[in-house]
C-alpha cells in the first residue's frame, strides 16, 4: 500500500506505526529499509524521518552500526503506563485546578467549535491539536517539576498512540466530546467532573490500544519486512 496522505513523511509515521501495532512488523525483528521503502511506495529519507521519530518515541530501539530493532512492547506494559500516566495528571488536575489557566481552556474551546464546522479531515487534525494543548495547559499548572518531568516523559511514550487513535477513528464525535467533556468541567470550575471526565478519557484510550488494537498482535498475524 503506497503512502498518499496530506504529509509524507507522518504518512510514512503512522503507517509504519499500524504495522507494529498490528503486528505485522513484529517485535525483535530488523527494518529493512529497502523492502519498506518499496512496501511503502517512498524513498529512504521520508522513511528515515519515520524511523527516527519511532525510536525517540521508544517504539523502536537504534543499536550501533545495526539500525534499528522494534521494541518489545508487551500488553501489561501499556496498560502499566497508561494507567499511571492516568493516575498521574488525574492528581495534577485535581490538585492545582485552581491554577489552570482559564483564559486558554476558554481560547481552545472556540478552536473546537470552529473547528465542527469544517471537514472531517480539519476536524481530525483539531482534535489531535486540542488534546496535545488540553493536556500541557493541564500540566503547565503544576508547579512541581519532578511530576511535570514523568508526566512529559510519559506522553512522550504514549503520543504514537494517540496519534493513531485520532488518525484511524471513525467516530470523530465521540472522540470530541472526551475533550469537550474535561474542557467544559474546566470552564464551570467543576473539579470532579474535569477529573472524572480526563480519568474516562484514558480508560477509552486504553481500551483502544490493549483491547482492539494489541488484540491483532496476539490473533498471530505475522509477517516480516
Amino acid at each position: 500500500m503506497k503512502i498518499q496522505r496530506r504529509s509524507l513523511g507522518e504518512g510514512v509515521y503512522r503507517r509504519l506505526l499500524r504495522l507494529i501495532l498490528d503486528g505485522k512488523i513484529t517485535a525483535g525483528k530488523w527494518m529493512r529499509e529497502e523492502k519498506l521503502c518499496k512496501e511503502l511506495g517512498v524513498s529512504r529519507t521520508p522513511l528515515r524521518e519515520a524511523l527516527i521519530r519511532l525510536v525517540q518515541e521508544g517504539i523502536l530501539e537504534q543499536q550501533t552500526h545495526r539500525g534499528c530493532i522494534v521494541r518489545q512492547l508487551e500488553k501489561d506494559e501499556i496498560g502499566q503506563m497508561m494507567e499511571y500516566r492516568r493516575l498521574l495528571e488525574c492528581m495534577v488536575l485535581r490538585e492545582w485546578f485552581d491554577k489552570i489557566d482559564r483564559h486558554e481552556i476558554k481560547i481552545l474551546d472556540e478552536k473546537l467549535i470552529a473547528a465542527t464546522k469544517t471537514g472531517n479531515e480539519n476536524l481530525r487534525i483539531a482534535i489531535l491539536e486540542a488534546d496535545e494543548e488540553l493536556h500541557e495547559i493541564i500540566i503547565s499548572a503544576c508547579d512541581n517539576r519532578f511530576i511535570v518531568e514523568q508526566v512529559r516523559r510519559l506522553q512522550l511514550l504514549c503520543r504514537p498512540y494517540r496519534v493513531l487513535r485520532c488518525a484511524e477513528s471513525e467516530d470523530l464525535t465521540a472522540i470530541l466530546a472526551e475533550r469537550k467533556k474535561i474542557i467544559d468541567a474546566i470552564l464551570n470550575d467543576s473539579v470532579e467532573d474535569a477529573v472524572a471526565g480526563l480519568s474516562a478519557h484514558f480508560e477509552t484510550s486504553r481500551k483502544y490500544y490493549i483491547d482492539d488494537t494489541l488484540a491483532k498482535t496476539e490473533s498471530g498475524i505475522s509477517q516480516q519486512f
